[in-house]
Formats: structure tokens, sequence, C-alpha cells
């Protein structure tokens, strides 16, 4: 799933009333589930591309995909702490 895909996901979910945010909770967590698993990807080939050129253009590329994905990740259980703590 690409980033504007999952983007969009998290922008529509946050969109939502609490009734509705608490009924898509399970998507939430399934969403930070494949944030993990993508930023987990990006890392690793940041990795490789680090290790053969540090300033080549995918290596940036991919270093401002991966602090993206971080923010996204982070809002993401931010939301799904403030849903569960709010006790709707």
């Amino acid at each position: 799933m690409g980033i504007k895909k999952l983007l969009k996901h998290l922008d529509e979910f946050f969109d939502q009333s609490k009734k509705k945010q608490k009924k898509k909770s399970e998507k939430l967590s399934k969403l930070i589930v494949s944030l993990e698993e993508k930023k987990s990807e990006i890392k690793d080939s940041l990795k490789t591309e680090a290790i053969k050129c540090k300033k080549s253009k995918k290596t940036y590329e991919l270093c401002k995909e991966f602090k993206a994905l971080c923010r996204m990740l982070k809002k993401a259980k931010k939301q799904e702490d403030y849903i569960k703590n709010d006790g709707l």
C-alpha cells in the first residue's frame, strides 16, 4: 500500500465523529501495523542505499518518506491512545 493511500485512510479516519472512530478503531490498529511494516521496509532500503551513496537522490527521497511515515505513525498512535483512554 502506498504512502498516499495510507495518508488518505488516516485523514478519512480523523475526519469522522467519535462514535465512528470507535467503530473503526480496529482499522486504525491494522493501519498502524501496516505503517510499521512500511517503515521497517523503508528503513532497510535506506540502509542499503546509504551504503552505496549517502548523497544520492534516492537516499534523500527515502529519508523524506521515512520521516513522513514516522510522523503519520506517531499521529495514528496518539489518536489510538486518545480513543482508548477517552472511553468511547
